[in-house]
């Protein structure tokens, strides 16, 4: 059995050692102690699924109800999955980009990596917090810190505004349920919901909604996510989109339908009214983007917002779907915005009118990019396709205004084939003439996020198996 807080011993302790590398630097770099951290949680993780997780709590202060406490709940394998395995990707970019204060760089890195899938696995809503906390802290110092030298600054003190507000919110949320079950550990307070009067159920509800609404993002609650995903320097913005996102959508999950169903359920039409409108915005939106990186990142609120529908419907199977496609997304949208990053590094722009023909120069990179679409425009046998199904069939079966979301996948359709007519076909220009094809360190990094896409379609079961709870 593994037990979970080794999940969390190993990130510490890679911190630990790029803080101590002043001693022995020649030794070994950081970009190695990251990469180390990472494979050993992967392969830890991997055996946890073999021999089970082992549960873990220390009582700091029993009056406050304050304990270190990490447990597996009903909805964890698949975002545990997420968070161990997707950063491995992640780092190669931040490898090549990231040449400044390196050694501060990872160890905020590792702080996110760290921090993430703490909140995965707390069960004290205090450690919860905490751990949310230092994931947005650690972006925004990299926003800040490594972003573009004009805006990131601006960007971050923005996405920390928009954040700060939904911590705000998600805190008043757990002192409510604190003062009426007199617990911070979930699995009392689940307990004791029925203490909890009505009223009170349903302020901490849309408190709780702010704070997801904000983090995934959802209409119009993100006014953060273009500045903060197009000047966060690459590695950032796929932590933004990839991992910092799903944090909103587990907590909608987690505490929306775990501990509110019945607030969830009564108020599901005008949710998922809400979630249907912002797909429909934000495909409109993506759809008049001609810089690939903000096309991109409209295109994963997008995603985000089919989530939020399949939540908002309280239905086990659109749950399910929306979990799928939260962990099929993750992988995805590393892959797409690896793939601008790369085109951005050779050819110097993100303008897809301005790539024009690149596909006779770089025929894998262009293969891999026209994998990404296809998986992000749900093709069956790739991992998008059983998420969005389950998704629209859980919430048609309660609110058949969902299907007008279908709409937003018909606009993506459109503008991702602008991206692949614009960007890879065409005359090819005279300065792209000595165009390289990617390495094959990049080859092995889309490949080994290409397996997880291509795994999650045809096998969805792998995931959908661990929810034991739905």
């Amino acid at each position: 059995m593994v037990n979970l807080t080794l999940l969390l011993i190993v990130p510490a302790l890679g911190i630990l050692l790029i803080i101590l590398r002043r001693f022995y630097e020649k030794f070994v770099s950081p970009e190695i102690i990251v990469f180390s951290v990472m494979v050993l949680n992967a392969i830890l993780f991997g055996l946890g699924l073999v021999f089970g997780f082992g549960n873990f709590s220390v009582n700091i202060n029993s009056s406050i109800s304050l304990a270190f406490s990490l447990q597996e709940n009903f909805i964890t394998i698949p975002f545990l999955f997420l968070a161990t395995v997707v950063p491995l990707a992640i780092l190669l970019f931040a490898v090549k980009e990231i040449k400044e204060s390196k050694d501060i760089f990872y160890i905020f890195y590792l702080l996110v990596y760290l921090s993430v899938i703490s909140v995965f696995i707390s069960s004290n809503l205090l450690i919860f917090f905490v751990f949310w906390e230092v994931a947005v802290l650690s972006l925004f110092f990299i926003t800040g810190l490594w972003g573009d030298k004009k805006k990131g600054k601006k960007a971050a003190m923005k996405f920390l505004v928009f954040t700060q507000f939904g911590s705000l919110t998600l805190l008043a949320v757990f002192i409510l349920l604190f003062l009426y079950t007199g617990s911070f550990n979930f699995s009392v307070i689940a307990s004791k919901m029925s203490l909890l009067p009505s009223y009170i159920e349903y302020i901490a509800f849309f408190l709780l909604l702010i704070t997801v609404m904000i983090k995934m993002p959802i209409f119009p609650l993100h006014g953060w996510l273009l500045d903060s995903y197009y000047y966060s320097p690459s590695s950032g913005t796929m932590f933004l989109s990839s991992m910092l996102s799903k944090l909103g959508g587990f907590a909608f999950i987690l505490f929306g339908f775990g501990l509110f169903r019945n607030v969830l359920i009564a108020f599901r039409l005008p949710l998922i009214s809400l979630g249907v409108f912002t797909a429909v915005y934000i495909a409109f939106t993506a759809s008049g983007q001609k810089d690939l990186k903000k096309l991109l990142s409209y295109s994963s609120m997008f995603y985000m917002a089919l989530i939020f529908i399949g939540v908002s419907s309280g239905v086990n199977t659109a749950i399910a779907g929306s979990i799928l496609l939260m962990v099929s997304h993750a992988f995805i949208i590393t892959l797409l915005f690896g793939v601008s990053y790369i085109l951005l590094k050779r050819t110097g722009t993100n303008e897809m009118e301005s790539m024009g023909g690149i596909m006779s120069k770089m025929p894998i990179l262009s293969f891999f990019l026209v994998f990404g679409i296809f998986a992000s425009l749900g093709i069956p046998g790739l991992s998008n396709f059983p998420g969005e199904l389950l998704i629209f069939i859980g919430s048609y079966s309660v609110a058949g205004i969902s299907l007008i979301a279908i709409f937003g996948i018909m606009l993506s359709t459109n503008y991702y084939l602008r991206v692949i007519k614009q960007s890879l076909f065409g005359q090819l220009k005279k300065t792209f003439a000595s165009l390289k094809d990617i390495s094959r360190a990049e080859v092995i990094t889309m490949g080994f996020l290409s397996f997880f896409i291509l795994l999650i379609g045809l096998f969805p079961s792998l995931l959908l198996n661990t929810l034991g709870g739905l």
